[in-house]
């Protein structure tokens, strides 16, 4: 569907409703999936919220907002904080009544949900790792030949930059082995 019939869809809506437009975005062949940065009339709308230059939001279908369940989750709660309903038309999804409220804390509890059951599967996949012996976490950087090399090079009053820049490591990590011996 072409965005001109949804914005015919949407200026129907809202004279029906009593509402002004204030202003229209449209990111034109730009999909949802992709993020802020990418979609300049999404971003400006964004920018506008925060700003209060408009009281409701009006999108032909809540996917337009974002199809990324997070972003979308995000962007409902900056607008709820800022007292700006949300209204889409396909979804009958309005957060200025008080079905589409009850929408808006459903929609929180799934994304919440799901945050939890990625965090148990998380949680579930680290203990299985444990269990059969791997070492979880970053590699160790510095082996006893580089400590023992790192504190060589100490011995003959070099600084931890200079040492770090030879051996190839940070100076945090650097810092870190000859704290440690």
């Amino acid at each position: 569907m072409k965005v001109s019939n949804q914005l015919i869809e949407i200026r129907d809506h809202c004279s029906k409703m009593g509402w002004e437009i204030v202003k229209e975005y449209v990111d034109e062949g730009l999909s949802g999936t992709l993020s802020r940065d990418k979609r300049p009339a999404f971003n400006e709308m964004i920018k506008d919220a925060y700003r209060k230059k408009f009281d409701s939001v009006v999108c032909w279908d809540i996917s337009r907002l974002g199809r990324s369940m997070k972003n979308l989750i995000m962007f409902l709660s900056d607008m709820k904080d800022r007292d700006i309903g949300i209204c889409s038309l396909r979804q009958g999804f309005d957060t200025s009544t008080s079905m589409g409220e009850i929408m808006f804390q459903f929609v929180g509890i799934l994304s919440q949900w799901e945050a939890s059951m990625i965090s148990e599967r998380t949680l579930a996949g680290l203990e299985r790792a444990r269990r059969e012996g791997k070492t979880l976490g970053r590699r160790k950087v510095a082996n006893e030949k580089i400590t023992a090399q790192i504190i060589e090079l100490r011995s003959t009053n070099k600084t931890i930059r200079q040492i770090a820049a030879e051996v190839g490591l940070s100076v945090g990590t650097i810092s870190k082995v000859l704290k440690a011996a």
